[in-house]
């Protein structure tokens, strides 16, 4: 009895030996493709690897949508999908779906970071009945209008000037180049090397020192800062304006809004210096356009609707009608993230929910 129970028991403990090592021969391969984001696509009968999505939102916690089936909330990486194309919605209740259809790439993360969800009711506040000024003139503090009458009377003669704070940036009216120069006439100094067209000229800065210059005819100009020249950059313009960031210039037409990308971007999607995007066109002119609320959305003004879109042009890009009022003007506070609206001499101001 000893002898058979103990080879029964050497021969259990072989097949149990020899069990796990064909397990093991055959798990391993799986999850090693597994750990190295492969699948397989029973569609096509072949083994994938794969990618994901990551989705950012403002405000958070916005449901996520991928081919109408929930994957939480965001913040939210979704990985391990087959590479295709998929329909997008970012939802949450009281705003306005933001939708696209985005590619997955194997091995790779497409990334959406930017997304807002614009609130559907708004609940503005009143600021200014009987207004008589712009939103700006009526938010520029008293100094600043003393530094500007200051500005103004030593740049009368200038074709164009610009003032801020204590400083004021002026074109030379014999020489058209442009100049530095503080309020109290202490220093001067050349910014730009040669001569511009003798034109009358709006000069736009922004917080990096960069420089553009609108003349009468449309014609924009931005300063190259490594050769102090101005290049020509546009024509038929109406305004111009730098992104918070200092990466991109909002270049506005009668009819169109431009992106000229003037640093790389580094995030998707991703832009070098020197692309130009149309943004968007419209048969009605556009009165204004401003970036709103944030580098990658523009708020721009078609009759008396003020609308928003975003600069993501991956698909279709995600426009929602704002505010419906009378001939309205807009403005954005940035340091205070107040959005501003004049129309029938009432001005409006709104925060959008973070």
């Amino acid at each position: 009895m000893r002898y058979t129970y103990t080879n029964m028991t050497l021969l259990t403990r072989r097949l149990i030996f020899y069990a796990l090592v064909i397990i093991f021969i055959l798990a391993t391969p799986p999850t090693i493709f597994y750990a190295m984001g492969y699948t397989f696509d029973w569609q096509k009968k072949a083994l994938l690897q794969t990618g994901g999505f990551y989705f950012k939102s403002s405000p958070a916690n916005a449901e996520v949508l991928i081919d109408g089936e929930n994957n939480k909330t965001t913040p939210r990486l979704i990985s391990r999908l087959l590479p295709k194309t998929y329909s997008i919605e970012i939802i949450q209740d009281g705003f306005y779906p933001w939708r696209k259809n985005l590619e997955v790439s194997p091995k790779l993360v497409t990334e959406a970071r930017n997304i807002i969800l614009f609130p559907k009711n708004l609940k503005p506040e009143i600021i200014l009945t009987n207004a008589t000024t712009t939103v700006q003139d009526w938010l520029t503090s008293l100094e600043d209008k003393k530094n500007q009458m200051l500005a103004k009377n030593i740049a009368s003669t200038s074709p164009g000037w610009l003032n801020n704070g204590n400083d004021i940036f002026y074109l030379d009216s014999s020489s058209f180049i442009l100049y530095r120069q503080d309020l109290g006439e202490f220093i001067k100094e050349q910014l730009s090397k040669e001569s511009l067209p003798k034109e009358n000229y709006k000069i736009i800065n922004s917080s990096n020192a960069r420089f553009l210059v609108l003349d009468s005819r449309g014609a924009l100009y931005l300063l190259n800062k490594e050769t102090g020249i101005f290049e020509e950059i546009g024509s038929q313009v109406k305004d111009a304006k730098f992104s918070g960031d200092n990466k991109k210039i909002l270049i506005q037409t009668d009819n169109e809004l431009w992106i000229l990308y003037i640093e790389d971007i580094l995030i998707q999607p991703y832009k070098k210096a020197g692309d130009r995007e149309l943004i968007t066109r419209y048969s009605q002119p556009i009165s204004q356009a401003i970036f709103y609320p944030n580098n990658e959305y523009i708020a721009f003004v078609v009759g008396d609707q003020i609308k928003i879109t975003e600069l993501d042009g991956r698909d279709a890009r995600n426009t929602v009608d704002f505010v419906s009022v009378p001939s309205p003007q807009i403005y954005f506070d940035a340091p205070n993230s107040y959005f501003y609206w004049l129309t029938k001499n009432i001005i409006f101001r709104i925060r959008l929910e973070s």
